[in-house]
């Protein structure tokens, strides 16, 4: 479909929705009007009835009570009848008990029924026959009932649903004559393709001799050995002020091109050197790490797609090993604290890696502290206090960029070679400038 045909299309789609809600309301509106019609001619009805009562003890009689009643199953839209004097409550009413008029107000002064306003009516007057002027009636009427409503909103749904089946039809049918003629042209573009020189036929993508547009280049940052790091003064790490100290601001400091591996097996940790069957490791019970490279890829995708933000996370808790107790204490709390067992992996021999998805780096820095706070108060019984833990992490972000695992595995690396010479920080977050990397590679043609 073509871009004229769409726009007719959202067009049309909307007018026929417009155009059927405004029907539908101005149906609702019409019959709501016409139920407060039949009201008004229903009370005067009512009136005429009880202008025979002169006083209360006339609403005794048998014959006007049997023509009340008459009247209330004669009349589906009334709900209640209530006959009172003023300063006395309720005489007489129909029926007898009504989620209208609770029993607390038949002994009110003047007793107030209690009702939609939207969808019902009440009407007072005091009777004619009365000269004390003290007994008066009330009559509540229901001025558009639910079934209308229902069936007025069942019919706008029909509707709809028929016109959404035509439009499909038509979509369909309209799609199958594009494909055809298409079809039919690509045949005769075939027929008409001029060759090239010496016999062979043109490239897919590009131009012939008339000239035309080609496929550009496939990019990856991780072979274009000019892409180690772009302009790093465009490009900081930022690190949550240490435990020990009363800093109230962020570090801020530029790493040089050579903080960054060269490889991707070196930004995400080589070979795992544990690998068995299933998921996890029973070391550690966290993801093998031969399986993070792919699943931090996958997820960059995912995060891209649906244009959010994704953080990794390094940890590296240096001296221990996975036969120490250390060690299994540090991946019981990733395990805990950062609640999906299957994006936390072993890393190295003393180190582990977390995908944080939908998160951002100042979160993710957050995060990271928090943990830090966790685990420290975890191994506080062996009397290892919070600055001196040798426990360091690295952190890089998407930060809406369209970077692969490689990059950013590079990234939460250099953070995390920063955190251990620093050493006082523990925590040290990669902050790239999004706008500055998209000048980078516009300036390469990408």
């Amino acid at each position: 479909m073509n871009k004229k045909a769409a726009n007719t299309f959202l067009v049309v789609s909307l007018a026929v929705s417009i155009l059927s809600v405004a029907a539908a309301a101005l149906s609702l509106s019409s019959y709501a009007q016409d139920g407060k019609k039949r009201a008004s001619a229903n009370f005067q009805r009512l009136d005429e009835l009880l202008s025979q009562v002169h006083r209360a003890e006339d609403l005794n009689d048998p014959s006007l009570r049997s023509s009340l009643a008459q009247f209330y199953r004669d009349s589906p839209s009334l709900l209640l009848i209530s006959v009172y004097e003023r300063g006395k409550g309720v005489t007489w009413r129909l029926p007898a008990r009504s989620e209208y008029l609770p029993a607390a107000e038949n002994a009110a002064a003047i007793p107030e029924p209690s009702y939609p306003p939207r969808s019902a009516l009440l009407y007072s007057a005091p009777l004619r026959g009365d000269s004390s002027g003290r007994l008066a009636v009330d009559a509540l009427y229901v001025s558009i009932s639910q079934g209308r409503v229902f069936a007025v909103l069942r019919d706008l749904c029909l509707g709809l649903a028929a016109y959404l089946a035509l439009a499909c039809i038509v979509l369909f049918v309209a799609s199958l004559r594009e494909r055809g003629e298409g079809g039919r042209a690509e045949e005769a573009d075939e027929e008409g393709k001029p060759e090239a020189a010496g016999g062979a036929e043109a490239g897919p993508g590009w131009p012939d001799l008339a000239g035309g547009p080609r496929d550009a280049p496939t990019f990856d940052p991780a072979l274009d050995e000019e892409f180690a790091v772009p302009d790093l003064s465009d490009e900081t790490f930022a690190a949550p002020h240490p435990a020990s100290t009363d800093s109230s601001s962020p570090k801020e400091a530029v790493v040089a091109p050579s903080a960054f591996p060269e490889t991707a097996e070196a930004a995400l940790g080589g070979e795992s050197l544990h690998q068995g069957s299933g998921l996890f490791s029973p070391l550690s019970g966290l993801g093998w790490e031969s399986y993070l490279a792919d699943r931090l890829e996958a997820e960059i995708s995912r995060s891209a797609s649906f244009e959010q933000d994704l953080s990794f996370l390094l940890i590296s808790f240096e001296g221990t090993a996975p036969e120490k107790p250390e060690y299994r204490a540090t991946a019981a709390t990733i395990a805990e604290f950062f609640s999906f067992k299957d994006l936390a992996f072993e890393r190295g021999p003393d180190g582990f890696a977390v995908i944080l998805p939908n998160i951002d780096a100042d979160h993710a820095l957050r995060m990271a502290d928090e943990f830090l706070k966790k685990l420290s108060a975890k191994l506080a019984a062996a009397g290892a206090p919070l600055d001196t833990l040798p426990v360091f992490m690295g952190i890089s972000s998407r930060s809406g960029r369209l970077v692969d695992s490689t990059r950013i595995g590079k990234e939460a690396e250099a953070a995390l070679k920063k955190a251990r010479e620093e050493g006082d920080s523990h925590i040290v977050a990669f902050k790239p400038d999004p706008d500055k990397y998209r000048l980078y590679l516009a300036s390469k043609g990408l």
